[in-house]
């Protein structure tokens, strides 16, 4: 078999990407900082200034990482065929490529035209290829969030808190009926929290297997900036593992833990009201002995995504 330039530009292209993102874990990626300094050479942005070109980047890379999920989770599940997803990362190349290479996302754009010229047609290194990338722009996706300046939102609040807010009542847990529950250990750091919870592996099993065998991580904690009070981390691993179990995030008691795959792979803990309609994938939840601890965790949380930017990391381990 005769191997090709672009075969062997895509050997090394996908190991070398998950290298990266690896170190991105504890490292802002530099077109987040060019981007938010307003280093780009070429200046994006109207009449001199570059919020504008930070803020649509922000906004479509989050788009971007969130549909690319959509796709590999359909591939793995054999939904859809291989030739048709190429068919769709082929049609968004110059929507979301293109537009992020403009934003200073070179080696991102580099990769997801890679992806639909290489001449993928095997399954198997579809979905390799395709979760080395989803894992790569989650991470971007996280660090942009993290330095966002969302402090703006303080010119353009509401009159008054919205009615029922923190007064509503629950229905009953989902997960009051769980048998199996494994213990881990949620650690902040620099504040020195620690919680314990439980993985509740007889609801979303293979969710709960995937979330256990990527254990221990370090990760950097942020916020939700329109849920309510509820804070987020973007997680090492990509899972497309089903979820049957799933709940209303404004019925979450405090303390639940959820997976959101469809958002990044994050990793969420409810410490208080939220006001979000959507359902989300249980994990499990903080133990009541531990839960009025998250209290003072969610508030620094807020602060750092919200205000200061000083980076907050926790580190999930099993017990």
């Amino acid at each position: 078999m005769t191997t090709t330039p672009t075969d062997t530009t895509e050997a090394r292209a996908w190991p070398e990407l998950r290298s990266l993102t690896a170190r991105l874990l504890a490292r802002e990626p530099e077109e987040i900082h060019a981007l938010r300094t307003g280093a780009l050479p070429h200046r994006p942005g109207s009449y001199g200034q570059y919020f504008t070109a930070w803020d649509l980047a922000n906004g479509i890379l989050r788009d971007y990482s969130m549909n690319l999920y959509q796709v590999l989770r359909m591939v793995a599940h054999r939904e859809i065929g291989v030739d048709s997803a190429l068919a769709v990362l082929r049609s968004w190349v110059p929507m979301y490529g293109e537009f992020l290479r403009y934003s200073g996302f070179e080696r991102l754009a580099d990769h997801a035209q890679l992806m639909v010229e290489s001449g993928v047609r095997d399954h198997r290194r579809l979905v390799t290829a395709l979760s080395s990338f989803v894992a790569y722009v989650n991470r971007l996706a996280a660090w942009s969030h993290h330095y966002f300046p969302w402090h703006v939102g303080e010119a353009y609040r509401y009159d008054a808190a919205p009615p029922g807010v923190g007064a509503q009542t629950l229905p009953a847990a989902c997960d009051e009926d769980s048998s199996v529950r494994t213990p881990v250990r949620l650690r902040w750091d620099p504040l020195g929290v620690e919680v314990v919870a439980e993985v509740c592996r007889d609801l979303n099993e293979r969710l709960c297997d995937d979330f256990l065998a990527a254990l221990p991580f370090t990760v950097l904690q942020d916020h939700a900036v329109v849920t309510g009070e509820s804070m987020y981390a973007w997680t090492p691993l990509v899972s497309v593992a089903p979820t049957p179990v799933t709940e209303r995030i404004r019925d979450a008691p405090v303390g639940r833990l959820r997976f959101s795959q469809a958002t990044g792979n994050k990793l969420v803990v409810q410490y208080g009201p939220t006001t979000e309609t959507l359902h989300a994938p249980v994990l499990g939840r903080v133990v009541a002995e531990d839960i009025d601890a998250l209290r003072k965790v969610g508030r620094a949380a807020w602060d750092s995504n919200f205000r200061t930017k000083e980076h907050m990391w926790l580190t999930v381990e099993r017990i």
